[in-house]
This record gives C-alpha cells, sequence and structure tokens, in this order.
C-alpha cells in the first residue's frame, strides 16, 4: 500500500498541477518520502491527500502562512507553520487545502502496517493510534534532523543508499510509538550480539553492497533474524550501526586508493560506492575533517 500511496504522493494531487512543481520521492515498502516544492500563485495551489490508513508528517523548510483548509470537507484551521515545524495528519482522513503561497515541503508518510510490524519485532504492547493534534504546527527536533538528513538522497533518487533510507525510516517508526502514540511504548535496550557466522556473513554481504543499496530486511534474513533483532545486535556486535560500519569501510577503502593509486577522485568515489564526488567529499569532510584532495595531497608530498 505505501508503494501506490508514495506515487500519488509523489505527484501533485489537486485540480490543476501548478507549472512551478517539483517532486523528488523516495519509495521503499514501509516508507515514502517526497520534496514538494512550488511558487507563489496568485489563484492559490489546490492540494488534496486522500484517505488511507498511515499517517503523514509535513516538515516545512519555509515560512507557510495560514492558508484555506477543510478535513472531510469541513472547514478547518491550518495555523502558520514556521521554518523546521510540520503538520501531523490521520490519513483516515480527507485533508485539502488552498495555498497561495510558496511551499518547500519533506513529507514523510508511513502506513499503520509498517507501525504494527515494527511494535511485533520489538515485542511491544499495542499502542492504538497516533495522537495527530488539529489545526497544531508541531516542533519536534527528532523529527526535523530526520526530515533533513534526506535531503542529499533527493538530488538523487534513483541511487540513494536503501540501507540509509530503511534506518531513517526505523528512527521514524521508534520515535513516533515512543512520543506520539496513544499508549506511548518504550523500547528496552537489547544487549543480545551475533553469533560469529552471522557477523562474518552480514559483513560480507555490507561490503558486496558498499554503496548500501541493500535493505536490512536482506542482511537480518541471511542471519536468521528479524529486522529488528538484527539491526540491535549488529551494533552491539560492532560497536556501530550497519550503515555507519559500511561508511567507515567506505572511507578506508578511499583511503587506500588516495594513498596508493593515481585513480582521479571521481573514479575512487564511484569505486568506494558513493552517488558522485560531491557526495564523496561531503562524507570524507565530516568523517576526516579534510577533503579528500588535500588529505592526499598531504601524505604525498
Amino acid at each position: 500500500m505505501s508503494e501506490k500511496y508514495g506515487q500519488r504522493l509523489g505527484k501533485f494531487v489537486g485540480l490543476e498541477e501548478p507549472p512551478t512543481l517539483m517532486a523528488r520521492a523516495l519509495q521503499y515498502a514501509e516508507f515514502t518520502a517526497t520534496r514538494l516544492r512550488w511558487q507563489h500563485t496568485q489563484s492559490g495551489t489546490p492540494t488534496r491527500f486522500d484517505r488511507n490508513d498511515g499517517y503523514l508528517l509535513c516538515l516545512q523548510r519555509e515560512l507557510l502562512p495560514s492558508n484555506p483548509y477543510w478535513i472531510e470537507g469541513r472547514a478547518a484551521t491550518l495555523p502558520t507553520v514556521q521554518p523546521g515545524q510540520f503538520l501531523f495528519l490521520d490519513l483516515n482522513e480527507e485533508h485539502s487545502s488552498l495555498i497561495y503561497d510558496a511551499v518547500d515541503c519533506v513529507s514523510m508518510y508511513t502506513p499503520r502496517s509498517a507501525l504494527d510490524r515494527f511494535g511485533e519485532e520489538h515485542d511491544l504492547r499495542p499502542i492504538g493510534g497516533l495522537r495527530t493534534p488539529r489545526g497544531a504546527a508541531l516542533d519536534d527536533s527528532i523529527i526535523r534532523h530526520l526530515a533533513e538528513s534526506l535531503m542529499p538522497a533527493f538530488g538523487g533518487p534513483d541511487t540513494a543508499s536503501q540501507l540509509f533510507i530503511d534506518h531513517v525510516s526505523l528512527a521514524l517508526l521508534a520515535h513516533l510509538s515512543s512520543h506520539y502514540a496513544e499508549r506511548p511504548a518504550s523500547l528496552l535496550t537489547v544487549r543480545g550480539r551475533l553469533a560469529p557466522w552471522q557477523e562474518r556473513r552480514a559483513k560480507e554481504i555490507l561490503l558486496a553492497h558498499i554503496d548500501g543499496r541493500i535493505g536490512l530486511d536482506e542482511l537480518a534474513r541471511a542471519c536468521n533474524l528479524s529486522r529488528a533483532h538484527f539491526a540491535r545486535s549488529f551494533k552491539a556486535t560492532t560497536g556501530a550501526s550497519p550503515m555507519r560500519w559500511l561508511l567507515a569501510q567506505r572511507i578506508e577503502r578511499a583511503k587506500d586508493l588516495l594513498l596508493n593509486s593515481g585513480l582521479p577522485i571521481e573514479e575512487i568515489a564511484h569505486h568506494c560506492g558513493f552517488a558522485d564526488q560531491s557526495h564523496f567529499t561531503r562524507a570524507f569532510v565530516r568523517e576526516i575533517g579534510d577533503t579528500p584532495g588535500a588529505w592526499r595531497r598531504a601524505r604525498r608530498y
């Protein structure tokens, strides 16, 4: 259901598509993220989110003044939303609006079935539904950081790391279950470690998918574990999440190629699983504190 809904969410939903619309979507089985942007229009931009058994968080990256808004066809209050705040919608109700202002929004959608599966994997008691206050602009630093962390991936949705998107999805499900549920869940820390064969197998698979285009589901199945159990056990065993461990391996491989090959930095980025040279440079600076070129020059001369 998420994929079908995500296909609609990744397009303008309304009476007429504005000529300035830009939509980029990241679609996975239990999570869809979409960046929507359009400019101010004199006649207003009509939008509608159809009924669906799931939840939508719409984080605004620009100031969004109050605009006409309806829930189930009845007039409701759409507050002014400051940059970094979000609207939280229960899509069991139909939401529609007429927006006159420019919009830059990151929407994150998850179906109810994903929350149920997350609870089962973590042995949580049923959380009920999620609390979605009407007419309120919410401010939550975790939601904001999760949405902003997706921004680089919107630049190349087809090459986005599935492992990264899986981690964002799990982090969102954990936060919603523990902070927005009608019966909030308490997630317990499990310290079980992977068996040696499981650790070897997981690392082999990760290195075979150096670009991160493999999901937690596949890794967990290879180790005969649930997705949640695998993610917790991998971190307990290695001290890092699968995504962070793989990034460390990519950086180490890049450092070796920078020192011991004459490959240009663009080719090294490709060999180490980065989407492009700019992606590689950002990750290298974040982890090492210097650009790949400067790091190479400092150690060669």
